[in-house]
């Protein structure tokens, strides 16, 4: 029998700040961020969004991420203090207009409108007629943790399109952005590549015949970025902390094969940065173990902090997920306020059958 198995990723339930080794290659400038950039920290891999009311916005996956940016070529490096005088924001939606998503645990498929407003595609023609026999290849699961970013509204009816869509006759050159209200015509192909759009997101449609409403789309509009979408905090209790945020750290390791038999294998590493308003203490982790193989060639799994290991060693069961638990304090793991703990998910590997 082979000595060697896959190596197979473990993905945290909790995981929110898209992360990725790509972002070492991300130019370092020591420009101070302006509202609207995309921002990372030096030495962390964490890119935010950084609004107009001063705060950052964190990227829930890379789904996410993609439908608002097809790189990282505009990411500003900055130092820790100043990523640090940046308060966290909410988490960003999915772009209107780009993907359709779904909760994990249930099978209904929504449209994302502006503000993360979900509309309910009532049927698979409803979504073929507006979408293309594709529809489905168009579909993101959103894991339950993050579902709550999103407001469930009105279900969408047949032949309505959901406010945020790119339209254009198939027949015509034209494009409109709909805003639920208005037919917006950008007036140059300037105008729609500079607002970030894709013209993978056009929805071409047969015999209509729009009437342009409101201003022409001639440049870079601020009602197009993340602003536009994203649902800042009300602030109802400014003396409560505003929380933590979650990142793959770029320490993770890159897919291998490794040996039965070994001890201490870190499989990922995760970045919590606590807000700038309170220290964050972490009670317990969900680990849950995907791709191929046996959740028996595991061990143990365990989580450690600068080689510390905190709460007990668990076995991941058939179910291919364990929740490691900080009973007591000296096994919690306190995030101090506006600071970054690097977490590593650790695994014994059995012997070999």
């Amino acid at each position: 029998m082979s000595k060697f198995r896959r190596f197979f990723t473990s993905a945290l339930m909790v995981m929110v700040v898209l992360g990725m080794s790509a972002f070492a290659n991300v130019e370092d400038t020591s420009a101070n961020a302006q509202a609207g950039d995309l921002i990372k920290m030096d030495g962390l891999s964490s890119v935010y969004y950084l609004g107009e009311d001063g705060k950052r916005y964190v990227f829930p996956n890379q789904a996410t991420y993609f439908s608002w940016y097809e790189d990282f070529s505009g990411v500003v490096t900055i130092s820790a203090t100043e990523l640090q005088s940046y308060p966290l924001g909410d988490n960003v939606t999915m772009r209107p207009g780009t993907n359709l998503v779904k909760i994990t645990t249930d099978p209904k498929v929504y449209t994302v409108e502006p503000g993360g407003h979900l509309r309910w595609i009532q049927s698979e023609e409803d979504a073929e007629d507006l979408f293309g026999v594709d529809w489905a290849d168009k579909v993101v699961d959103v894991a339950d943790s993050f579902f709550t970013n999103y407001t469930i509204v009105d279900a969408l009816e047949s032949g309505e399109y959901p406010a945020g869509s790119l339209l254009k006759n198939v027949d015509g050159s034209s494009i409109y952005y709909w805003t639920g209200d208005e037919y917006r015509e950008f007036d140059s192909e300037a105008a729609f590549v500079a607002n970030g759009f894709s013209f993978d997101d056009v929805m071409e449609t047969v015999g209509h015949d729009w009437t342009p409403m409101g201003d022409p789309i001639t440049g870079h509009k601020t009602t197009f970025n993340i602003d536009y979408y994203v649902d800042p905090s009300d602030d109802e209790d400014e003396d409560e902390g505003t929380g933590l945020s979650v990142a793959l750290s770029g320490d993770t390791p890159e897919s291998q094969t490794i040996p039965y038999n070994l001890q201490g294998v870190v499989y990922t590493s995760i970045n919590f940065t606590a807000s700038n308003d309170g220290d964050v203490d972490l009670t317990g982790l969900t680990v849950e173990r995907t791709g191929l193989g046996y959740h028996d060639s595991f061990d143990r799994v365990y989580v450690e902090v600068d080689g510390v290991r905190h709460g007990n060693k668990r076995t991941l069961g058939s179910t291919n997920e364990t929740t490691i638990n900080f009973a007591t304090d000296s096994q919690k793991i306190t995030v101090p306020a506006g600071e970054t703990v690097q977490v590593d998910v650790v695994a014994d590997m059995n012997p070999e059958d």
